[in-house]
This record gives structure tokens, C-alpha cells and sequence, in this order.
């Protein structure tokens, strides 16, 4: 690596809190102008206050299924000390998908585990709605775009298996792709989405612009889930985890850090993510006495059921000072 490269690319990992820096890294990591997709768009949960949280929710048995017929009731939502009730929920009609596939294809993918990841990725995009909002994305050192929001479901056949491996992994720049392609395209279908990122990946990040630090402050924001699917096995052949920071954006989004030993588990195991998240309770609430001073305020929530497992995102960030606010504009 030149000395011209090491400096740019911790000029770039330095600037990238600041969200206009975060849209130039987008455009070099596509390799070509943003155009009209990556302007900043404001997400109107966390404009210039924290006025509704909104949680997806899911809820599991100790066999791992799914529970069914929970209400508003059987929630309580637990914010700096204080329990609160859900304000809304929805538990019954599934919320619209809108959602990122996103593929590790680095050359430690090559042969079957690429081959797999093709056929899981096609059968997910077979059990799209027609409310649904899907795009896939692949990843090596840079980001294609296979199938972008609002194409044919059924035109995302042939590029998904015209895939192929090759290069390093930039992971982190990719999910910022992914997170910035959400925005567009919810900024463009004004209406309530279930978001989430599936992420694919057989290995750490090898080649990214971005510190990952960066891509967990956006994602915290988002409200979007992530899926961390590792493919990869450890010295006994068994499931090995995510990487870290993969498992730390699973968690602190509400999502879920799955290990997979063998590639042809995949496709079940994309069934089983496209099932729960059709199928997550949906609670919002208004926070009170929240100070701005912009941190990050963990909560739980709670289930009136002594057998039931909650997951559900860490927490949310508090409105920033006015000040910080006002030189920002």
C-alpha cells in the first residue's frame, strides 16, 4: 500500500461521522457517481427529538418457536429505570419488508459456499410481496448491485447466479452501501417498512475505507435490523459465530448473530429469517425526561410469560444538545 493510500484512507475513516464524508465514501466504494441516491436523508424518528421509539420486537419459546397472539398488554418497556407501556403495537397484520440481501463474493467464497449463498438469496427473493421493497447487493474490495429496490423480483434470478468471487472484503463500506440505499428508497416510498440488512460473510473485514465504529453509529440510528450470517467452521467442524463486530450489530439492532458450518444450510436458514421477519411484534412508545445530550440510552423489554425469550434493539440515541445542533446546520 503507497503512502498516498494509507493517508487517504485514514483521512476518510477519521471524517466519516460526519454523514457527508460517510455519502463521498459510498461513491468510491461503487466506483461511480452517487447521483441522486445518496443525498443525506433525514429520518423522521430522530429530527430534532426522540418524540416515538419504535421497536420490532421478536419473542421465542424454549424450543425456539415462534409465540403467536401476544397483545399490547403482555409488553412492558423498560427505559432508563422506568416501565413503560407500549403507545402503539401492532401484532397481528405483517409490516412490509424492506430489505438488503447483502453477499460476501471475496475469493474465499469461491466454489460451493458461493454456489449456496446463490441458491438462498434466489429462493428468498421468490417469497417477495409485492409491498415488499428487497434489494441484493455483493460485496469483494467493492459493491455491485445485482438487484436494486423496485426491480422485477423475477429479473434478480439471473444476476444472483452470474455472481462470482473474487478479491478482498470490504465489509463495513458495504453495509453503509446497504444502509444508504435503504434510506433512498424509503425516502422515495413514504410509507411504514420493516428494515433490515442480511449479511453474508465468511470472514472479517479486509478491506474497508471505514472503521467499523462508524458503521455501528449509523446502523444504531437507523432502526434497522441486522442478520450476521457467518458461513464458516471451526477446528471441529461445528458453526463458528460471527466476527465480533458483525455479532455487536446483530445484537445492538435487535437482529441475530447465526453461525452456519455447512453452505447448504443456507437456504433453510434464509427461510427461517424471512419467516420471523414477517412475523416480529411491532411496540412504540414516547420516552419521557429524556436529557439531549446525544448518548446512547440502553432499554429491554418484557414479556408476561415465564418461557418466552425477547429480542429487540439495545437502545436509541437521545436528541443532541442545541448547540451541537445548531452548528451542524
Amino acid at each position: 500500500m503507497t503512502r498516498m493510500e494509507r493517508d487517504r484512507r485514514v483521512s476518510l475513516a477519521a471524517g466519516c461521522r460526519v454523514w457527508l464524508r460517510v455519502v463521498g465514501v459510498v461513491a468510491i466504494v461503487l466506483g461511480g457517481s452517487t447521483g441522486g441516491r445518496a443525498e443525506p436523508v433525514a429520518n423522521p424518528r430522530y429530527r430534532a427529538g426522540v418524540d416515538l421509539v419504535t421497536l420490532d420486537v421478536c419473542v421465542r419459546d424454549r424450543q425456539g418457536r415462534l409465540v403467536p397472539a401476544l397483545t399490547r398488554d403482555d409488553f412492558l418497556i423498560v427505559d432508563g429505570g422506568v416501565t413503560r407501556r407500549p403507545a402503539f403495537f401492532v401484532g397481528g397484520d405483517p409490516v412490509p419488508l424492506a430489505a438488503v440481501l447483502l453477499i460476501d463474493r471475496s475469493s474465499s467464497m469461491s466454489g460451493h459456499p458461493l454456489e449456496q449463498a446463490r441458491l438462498a438469496a434466489a429462493a428468498f427473493m421468490r417469497t417477495i410481496r409485492p409491498t415488499d421493497l428487497v434489494e441484493v447487493l455483493a460485496f469483494d474490495q467493492r459493491v455491485e448491485r445485482l438487484s436494486a429496490f423496485g426491480v422485477d423480483v423475477a429479473a434478480a434470478g439471473p444476476a444472483i447466479h452470474a455472481m462470482e468471487a473474487g478479491g478482498s472484503t470490504a465489509l463495513y463500506d458495504a453495509i453503509l452501501v446497504a444502509r444508504q440505499d435503504l434510506r433512498a428508497a424509503l425516502d422515495e416510498n413514504p410509507r411504514d417498512y420493516r428494515q433490515a440488512i442480511v449479511i453474508l460473510s465468511d470472514g472479517e473485514d479486509t478491506g474497508s475505507l471505514l472503521a467499523f465504529d462508524d458503521v455501528l453509529d449509523q446502523i444504531r440510528r437507523s432502526g434497522v435490523l441486522v442478520y450476521a450470517v457467518s458461513l464458516r467452521a471451526d477446528a471441529r467442524g461445528r458453526p463458528a459465530p460471527p466476527t465480533w463486530p458483525l455479532a455487536r450489530l446483530a445484537v445492538d439492532t435487535g437482529g441475530r448473530a447465526i453461525g452456519v458450518a455447512e453452505p447448504q444450510a443456507l437456504a433453510a436458514l434464509y427461510e427461517d429469517v424471512n419467516h420471523e421477519l414477517r412475523h416480529l411484534y411491532r411496540l412504540g412508545y414516547e420516552p419521557a425526561n429524556v436529557p439531549a445530550d446525544g448518548r446512547w440510552r440502553p432499554l429491554s423489554v418484557r414479556v408476561a410469560r415465564p418461557d418466552a425469550y425477547v429480542r429487540t434493539r439495545g437502545g436509541y440515541y437521545a436528541p443532541r444538545p442545541p448547540t451541537e445542533l445548531a452548528g451542524r446546520r
